[in-house]
């Protein structure tokens, strides 16, 4: 069975609690007490267990009893979570999270955005290296030499180097196509936030644009190497980290992300929940 995060098992513990099962303190340890409250529970809601794993539910560990409850949880919010088999698999993740996201801002988490539902109103090409190199040029070359036609754009707020915050910014290098639309959305983010709030939201912290790189773990080559990718904070919305963890998938960073949408650029996390700290002037296949 999947690892069950302590956050999930305080969640419950409060249901509990509210419920009138007396699950002990909200502390995230699945111990006796809180099995008591789930065995309760669950005997008065088995008919709402899926029949051919009611006897394994009911009879099993407390992790199965707490997936179990947490399924419950989601049906009774209208969260898309499949059978109530206490098994925990990604449905069971994702109706979790959103339960989660629920409990912390009082509504659902906003829909993933697909590229197809995005506008495209300098006509970005799609991500394959064909298109890219039609509408961008070439790609790669080296950070002295490159051989996309780059330029300078001045920052309408400073930025910091991620891994070096000592180091402030206030140039970006990247591919002439898209550096009129870059001030724009950059322009636009220190109208909305301030520098205050950008600096509290890391919205500052540059991770790059302009790399000649091949993506990570393929032989293709990654959209940095167009110069038309910037990475944000990447400590904060690590490549693998989905909507439960990355920074850049919680509500108040939703500002950000239209502004990038409005010109057409594509967040790898909002269409595909990964690498939350990548935007990009190209369009996912």
């Amino acid at each position: 069975m999947h690892h069950i995060p302590a956050a999930a098992i305080r969640l419950a513990q409060r249901r509990l609690q509210e419920e009138g099962y007396e699950p002990g303190p909200i502390d995230g340890i699945l111990g006796p007490q809180v099995e008591a409250g789930l065995d309760r529970m669950l005997d008065d809601r088995a008919s709402e267990l899926r029949a051919k794993d009611r006897d394994d539910i009911l009879s099993g560990s407390r992790k199965r009893k707490l997936t179990a409850y947490i399924q419950l949880l989601a049906r009774d919010a209208d969260v898309e979570v499949g059978p109530v088999d206490g098994l925990w698999g990604p449905q069971t993740s994702y109706a979790y999270e959103t339960l989660q996201h629920i409990a912390d801002y009082g509504e659902p988490p906003e829909q993933w955005r697909d590229s197809r539902t995005v506008p495209n109103p300098h006509g970005w090409p799609t991500e394959t290296e064909s298109t890219l190199t039609d509408f961008y040029g070439p790609p790669g070359g080296s950070f002295s030499n490159p051989r996309p036609p780059l330029t300078t754009v001045d920052l309408p707020y400073r930025h910091r180097l991620s891994w070096d915050q000592r180091k402030i910014k206030t140039t970006i290098r990247c591919h002439e196509r898209v550096a009129e639309s870059l001030h724009r959305v950059l322009a636009n983010v220190k109208d909305h936030y301030g520098e205050e709030q950008i600096k509290e939201l890391n919205l500052h912290l540059f991770g790059g644009c302009f790399n000649p790189r091949k993506k990570r773990g393929g032989s293709e080559w990654s959209t940095h190497a167009w110069g038309i990718a910037l990475d944000y904070d990447p400590e904060h919305n690590q490549l693998r980290w989905g909507r439960d963890r990355a920074a850049f998938a919680k509500p108040e960073y939703d500002a950000w992300w239209s502004f990038w949408e409005e010109e057409g650029w594509i967040s790898l996390g909002r269409a595909e929940n990964y690498d939350w700290m990548h935007v990009q002037a190209a369009r996912r296949p």
